[in-house]
């Protein structure tokens, strides 16, 4: 067998596996959040966008990326069922690594505008990556091993803006799309050499793909719609304050200058970090005691948490609510991962994961947007609450519907 067949040569080792596509979700994750830090800085100096524009040019910026994503997503899972996982993450692999060369070369926002939407459209690895290693971990290690990539997605997407602070200080922003490049095409190498899939039926591959009837089945499935829904939730409250973030440390820090922007992409890490430490114990706990059950307590408690933004007055009290928001909300996604893996049959795991992942792209659509439109009438921390409000209303509400009403095994 050929390394760059469907399901590569040799003999599967799902500790390999995972080991392999924590690296590759990691370094997707944070090459698509790493410009946030910068990117209101890069359009200004290296593309010479209006100062009166560049809040319109940021947020269609960094949203063309997640409504690419979004619209492919489905086509790409379908796509990895009918042709296997793994080859699916090279393609995206090898593809997301191009583009990101071309933002370190592009010249206006425009053409930033264009290799945005182009790697929206070529993503697809992540949703990859989660239905190989769902697919080759045992049954007895689901919950831990799909809480340890949740940790791969939640460290990438946070720890994403502090690497871009920090890379775009020492060598220059443009720099820092040229070592995302480098680091996504290293770590698809390390896919095609290191990861195997589970034999392909010859017979799927005969079968057509068709986006409509796949979601018209989907609808019929009233826990995928579910899953569906808390993905796109939980995005949405992730990305509400991305826009907003930078200037809101801006002003607890009395100042604007190169700190600030270090400061704000370690404020965004720190929820990566928590989630680092939490999801496995949260991928354990909803193996043991149920999975929605966990689901509901961590929505719960990092909605509570949220609340205390209200009281923020410097700094460092946002850094610490942040923290410990992570350590709660860390274990929503590996909760209802796990969750997914239960109301799926796995011939139809990459449709399912590429539906949700859709669900969470556009979450990461509307939570910027969302989050910049109400940032013109309300005070950050407000927002913050709010999201806080949002979280709580939704595990109360999880737990009435779907644990106490419900006996869940």
């Amino acid at each position: 067998m050929s390394l760059l067949d469907e399901r590569g040569s040799g003999a599967i080792s799902w500790q390999r596996n995972l080991a392999v596509l924590w690296g590759g979700v990691f370094f997707a994750c944070a090459s698509y959040t790493m410009v946030v830090p910068f990117l209101p800085v890069f359009l200004l100096q290296e593309l010479h966008v209006d100062s009166n524009d560049v809040n319109f040019w940021s947020g269609l910026v960094y949203a063309i990326t997640f409504l690419g994503a979004a619209i492919m997503a489905p086509y790409w899972g379908a796509r990895a069922d009918k042709v296997g996982q793994r080859r699916m993450a090279i393609r995206a692999g090898f593809g997301l690594a191009m583009t990101y060369w071309l933002a370190g070369v592009s010249q206006t926002p425009e053409q930033l505008l264009a290799v945005r939407a182009l790697t929206g459209f070529i993503s697809g690895f992540v949703p990859a990556s989660m239905s190989l290693v769902s697919s080759t971990l045992p049954e007895s290690s689901m919950g831990w091993g799909m809480g340890l990539m949740q940790t791969a997605v939640a460290s990438g997407t946070i720890l994403g803006p502090m690497m871009g602070g920090y890379l775009s200080a020492w060598f220059g922003m443009r720099m820092s799309f040229f070592v995302a490049s480098l680091c996504l095409a290293f770590a698809t190498l390390m896919v095609v050499f290191y990861v195997r899939d589970i034999p392909h039926a010859p017979e799927l591959a005969k079968v057509k793909i068709n986006l409509w009837q796949d979601l018209k089945d989907s609808l019929q499935n009233k826990g995928l719609i579910y899953v569906m829904s808390l993905f796109f939730l939980v995005q949405v409250c992730t990305m509400l304050i991305q826009p907003l973030v930078t200037l809101y440390v801006s002003h607890l820090m009395g100042r604007m200058d190169e700190s600030v922007i270090k400061a704000a992409g370690i404020i965004f890490s720190l929820a990566g970090i928590a989630g680092i430490i939490a999801a496995p114990f949260w991928g354990n706990q909803g193996q043991k005691r149920g999975y929605t059950r966990i689901l509901s307590f961590v929505l719960v408690c990092a909605g509570t948490i949220n609340l205390f933004q209200i009281f923020i007055r410097d700094i460092w009290q946002f850094a610490g609510i942040q923290f410990i928001y992570g350590l709660f909300l860390s274990g929503a996604v590996p909760n209802i991962n796990a969750k997914l893996v239960e109301v799926t049959h796995p011939s139809m795991r990459g449709k399912a994961f590429g539906l949700v992942t859709s669900a969470q792209q556009f979450g990461g659509v509307v939570g910027p947007l969302l989050g910049g439109a109400l940032g013109e009438f309300m005070l950050t921390r407000h927002i913050l609450v709010l999201t806080g409000i949002i979280l709580l209303s939704t595990g109360f509400y999880t737990y009435q519907t779907k644990v106490k009403n419900t006996s869940e095994a």
